[in-house]
């Protein structure tokens, strides 16, 4: 068995910032969460949004 870490999957999990529409401030936020278009929260004012941003 190799002693290699599955780079395919760690590159995938790790945060990108994207900005609220409502506050405008930045949050981390999961990759892949970001790139499926799934609903996020802001942890400054709670509101629910999709993120713009594609990569």
């Amino acid at each position: 068995m190799s002693g290699r870490k599955n780079t395919q999957a760690t590159r995938r999990n790790h945060l990108v910032k994207c900005p609220c529409p409502s506050c405008s401030k930045d949050s981390e936020h999961s990759f892949s969460r970001v790139q499926k278009g799934a609903q996020l929260v802001c942890p400054y004012c709670s509101t629910l949004f999709k993120s713009t941003q594609r990569i």
